[in-house]
């Protein structure tokens, strides 16, 4: 019992103390906070800034803290406005006038082995249409949209279907997808000023205008020869010239007669010069006219646009630039069973640049077609060299190991 009494009593002591603490603590924080406040009051700093500068910059926060309300507010707004079909929308999804209601921008996003319509009846009221991450899709546009304008990013092997009339594409950091009009009087019907597709940093990007029109737009590492500036920086434009549709490098922000998106064929027709750093109008228009044609099996057309670009200004370009033509025309004339071109061609860009792969590879090739497998060997070794995870330089040298044993 004693035990029990003396537990008790040594419990209500220390309560008594921590209660008295507390109170202590209390007052002296009261007293702090009123000593404070008597201060501010004295030096008047409890009424606004001591001086101008502390005055502009308590109005600057201020602005600055009214401008981000007003940024969050709008883009609340913005999203109040967008119609998002996501990666949980289902395979076959369509979307029409009431699905869309008061809202004025569709936002496809993530979706996955998916349909997506949309249909007719948006025409008076869609805005534009944005189309993102997306993988194994096919979006089918079947009205027109108020700015004309559709933007396409991140998506992969997918498919933009476009049944009404539309003026301009954007897509960008897109690999093997397909822009596609229903039919040729569809595309035509938006001329003269459109329909153009610009693009920026895809792969095997292809535009089909019906008709048998189609033009691939690779924005390889060769892009841009000699200027400094990486291909995937560096924006295309695909549109109808002459009856034919054309990728080009779009080199000037503007002209007189365009604002946007004026390539070095633009410019020439206007009389004016390309920028600094571009190749020649010409070489620039004749060197996409040679992509064009290789793409489209014309081997023999587009080694006569290559040795074009090489000859025009006057004098043949050097550098990184001469060694993409020749190694372009070598590939041409091995298509062609050409080999000994194609070799000269080879060499002649080895020459004009060292340190560009294809031009190594290009000389093996060349070689093992005219069956010199053991000089074709050095050549492929350097191609892999100076690109060590290319799977088709590895088969090649290989393919020529392999012959070379055989004798």
């Amino acid at each position: 019992m004693s035990s029990l009494v003396e537990k008790t009593s040594r419990k209500e002591y220390h309560d008594r103390w921590d209660a008295i603490a507390r109170e202590e603590t209390a007052k002296v924080e009261d007293e702090d906070k009123a000593d404070a406040d008597a201060s501010k009051e004295a030096l008047g700093t409890d009424k606004g800034p001591n001086c101008e500068a502390e005055a502009l910059d308590l109005a600057a926060r201020e602005k600055l803290k009214e401008a981000k309300q007003a940024v969050e507010r709008r883009q609340a707004e913005e999203r109040a406005m967008e119609l998002v079909v996501g990666a949980d929308a289902g395979p076959r999804t369509t979307i029409d006038a009431a699905a869309l209601g008061d809202r004025r921008v569709v936002v496809v996003r993530g979706c996955r082995d998916a349909r997506v319509t949309l249909a007719a009846d948006l025409a008076p009221k869609l805005i534009k249409v944005f189309v993102s991450d997306c993988r194994d899709c096919a979006l089918s546009l079947e009205c027109g949209l108020v700015t004309s304008f559709v933007e396409v990013s991140r998506c992969e092997r997918s498919t933009l279907f476009v049944r009404a009339k539309l003026h301009t594409v954007q897509c960008d950091l897109c690999v093997d997808c397909t822009i596609a009009w229903a039919s040729p009087a569809l595309f035509d019907a938006a001329a003269p000023e459109g329909p153009r597709v610009f693009s920026a940093a895809c792969r095997a990007l292809v535009v089909d205008a019906g008709g048998g029109r189609t033009s691939t737009a690779e924005n390889l590492d060769d892009a841009l020869p000699d200027s400094g500036v990486r291909a995937d920086e560096q924006q295309f434009v695909t549109a109808c010239v002459g009856g034919q549709l054309l990728t080009e490098r779009v080199v000037a922000g503007g002209t007189s007669t365009r604002l946007v998106g004026a390539t070095a064929r633009d410019l020439e027709a206007e009389g004016a010069a390309a920028p600094a750093g571009d190749l020649a109008a010409a070489a620039d228009r004749d060197k996409c006219a040679g992509n064009q044609a290789f793409g489209n099996r014309e081997y023999a057309q587009a080694a006569v646009h290559y040795t074009m670009a090489l000859e025009s200004g006057g004098t043949a370009p050097a550098g990184r630039g001469a060694a993409v033509l020749y190694a372009n025309r070598s590939a041409c004339f091995l298509k062609l069973g050409d080999h000994a071109k194609a070799l000269a061609d080879a060499d002649a860009s080895v020459a004009a640049d060292g340190a560009y792969c294809k031009a190594h590879f290009r000389k093996g090739l060349a070689l093992h077609a005219l069956k010199r497998y053991r000089d074709a060997l050095p050549a492929l070794a350097q191609a892999q060299k100076l690109e060590p995870k290319n799977k088709q330089i590895a088969e090649a040298l290989k393919f020529a190991e392999m012959r070379l044993a055989r004798g």
